[in-house]
């Protein structure tokens, strides 16, 4: 299925004029995505037809793609399990925010912070670090910075042998 949706996504984005906004909400669901909504809507399905009889179902809103927010004392939904990307890296690359709002990439009007990812260099903020308030985008940066300065330190360990 992701494959499928992916292949879809670049047909249609194809057809757009290159100055057209490659944005997040586009993307059809991946399979990990769709499996965690199945789930969702079977649970609903099930507390649905229960209300006929009076008994509330045997199953465990947390094995079926719901997580407690204690803090508010509600069910929230678990849309990707975790540790899944949401898209291919060159489909990412390609995702634009149009971000509008008076302080850009800082709140979740940013379709970028919203979804939980670093903007792009087609961002109307360009994922400057003078201009691109993003915390994902920020803490992308440490994590590369971080990964480069492993990676140097594994070079210089490899040229002491």
């Amino acid at each position: 299925m992701s494959d499928i949706r992916y292949r879809h996504w670049i047909s249609s984005m194809g057809r757009k004029s290159a100055a057209s906004v490659h944005q997040l909400k586009t993307l059809p669901p991946t399979s990990e995505a769709f499996v965690e909504n199945v789930k969702r809507a079977h649970f609903q399905a099930c507390i649905w037809r229960s209300s006929l009889t009076g008994e509330a179902p045997d199953m465990d809103p947390s094995e079926n793609s719901w997580v407690s927010d204690d803090d508010f004392g509600v069910l929230m939904p678990v849309t990707l399990p975790p540790q899944t990307e949401i898209a291919p890296t060159a489909v990412m690359k390609l995702i634009q925010c149009g971000c509008s709002s008076k302080t850009p990439y800082s709140t979740d009007r940013c379709g970028c912070v919203a979804g939980q990812m670093s903007c792009s260099a087609f961002c109307r903020c360009r994922a400057e670090i003078r201009t691109c308030r993003n915390r994902w985008t920020l803490l992308k940066r440490i994590e590369d910075a971080n990964d480069s300065d492993e990676d140097e330190s594994n070079d210089e360990d490899d040229s002491d042998d």
